[in-house]
């Protein structure tokens, strides 16, 4: 009988109810004893009524499991936080979306731990940017043994190999808000196809991110086109802008190569300040998950204006300046207006501060030394009288 009522719920709750398990049920949940004690009701009948009532009180528990079963998530991992943000845009409730590479990270240079592999291991889609950006990814894939679908989300995008040598390629096609329409069809055509039920709301949500980005592709467009062209120079702090100078005729300068990892030599450093010297650029620009420190020796040396942060590799602060990926690009795009246009003052250091304490002490001798002048100023009079 256990073994009877075992089946009769794997099959219930397996929403594949054989005809044969009516008959089952009744038996189960209506013994023989009770149908003796009910003997101006058929036993057939009674059976029948028993399995109706005990059906009626678990249709709650089906229909909720039927719900859970249509509302199941998805579980999307993506390799950066612009990734993950384009992904959630286009999804909305009905995937679990995560970025491995946390906000404010920098997705070259990432050391993933063992958590990151048990992330692969629960992906059912992966998302990246490809063009050498994870170069760390594969082997972990391949450790996790997942076999999640994957997609290059720059699939369509004609890559601008940078450096030394032809191997060596720009990852950062995100910046330029054109190119970045090419990862919302590809990362909403990869999640239709997980979600095929919801490609009609995974649609709406792709027409509504293109236009946006065409919003942004002419706020750029507007406001680069009106620096004057020889002003037109990005110095950076890694070589991440070039898809955006190539959109929008901006020469394109950095203190390092695709990746703050790679050396930089005298002679680079050099070559920068002789640069900054001939054009007479009026900024130089930090980023957010690259050390400052080399930027701001040059803007120093050449008393130059160290322009606001830019955001490539990361997205900023869920709730700051670039906490999404359209928030990102029209902050980068201000942010370069503004410094190329001189309209961005540098910062000043606040001025050093009194401590309370000092300000304490200072006062308390003041005092001290008004009362010992006042007292001896007093037995002075005093002795005049006497």
């Amino acid at each position: 009988m256990q073994r009877d009522k075992a089946y009769f719920f794997s099959q219930l709750f397996d929403k594949r109810l054989p005809q044969g398990n009516i008959l089952l049920a009744s038996k189960i949940f209506c013994p023989d004893f009770l149908i003796n004690l009910c003997n101006p009701i058929k036993p057939a009948l009674l059976r029948m009524l028993a399995t109706t009532l005990v059906l009626a009180g678990m249709t709650p528990a089906l229909h909720a499991h039927t719900n859970n079963s249509a509302k199941k998530e998805i579980v999307v991992l993506a390799t950066s936080t612009i990734i993950a943000d384009i992904a959630s845009q286009l999804a909305g409730d009905y995937a679990k979306i995560t970025s491995l590479v946390p906000r404010g990270q920098d997705p070259h240079n990432f050391d993933p731990g063992p958590s990151d592999l048990v992330k692969i291991s629960n992906a059912d889609l992966i998302l990246l940017n490809g063009m050498q950006l994870e170069t760390w990814l594969v082997s972990l894939i391949r450790r996790s043994g997942r076999q999640a679908a994957i997609d290059t989300v720059t699939r369509g995008i004609d890559p601008i190999y940078t450096g030394q040598y032809e191997a060596s390629i720009d990852p950062h096609a995100w910046l330029d808000p054109v190119l970045g329409k090419t990862y919302v069809k590809n990362i909403a055509a990869s999640l239709k196809e997980q979600l095929p039920g919801r490609a009609g709301e995974i649609e709406a949500k792709r027409s509504k991110l293109l236009k946006e980005l065409e919003q942004v592709h002419l706020f750029t467009e507007e406001r680069i086109s009106s620096i004057p062209e020889e002003e037109r120079i990005l110095i950076t702090s890694h070589d991440a802008f070039r898809y955006f100078g190539d959109r929008y005729q901006l020469r394109v300068e950095s203190v390092f190569p695709t990746s703050a990892d790679a050396e930089i030599t005298i002679k680079d450093m050099a070559e920068l300040n002789n640069l900054i010297r001939k054009t007479e650029v009026k900024a130089i620009f930090p980023e957010s998950t690259i050390n400052p420190r080399l930027v701001r020796q040059l803007a120093s040396d050449n008393r130059i204006t160290l322009g606001g942060k830019l955001y490539t590799d990361s997205l900023g602060e869920k709730d700051g300046e670039a906490g999404d990926y359209i928030s990102l690009l029209y902050h980068n795009t201000s942010t370069i207006f503004d410094g190329l246009t001189g309209q961005r003052l540098e910062a000043k250091e606040p001025e050093q501060e009194v401590p309370l304490i000092l300000t304490l002490v200072i006062v308390a001798l003041l005092l001290g030394s008004f009362f010992i002048m006042w007292h001896q100023m007093d037995l002075g009079h005093g002795k005049k009288d006497n």
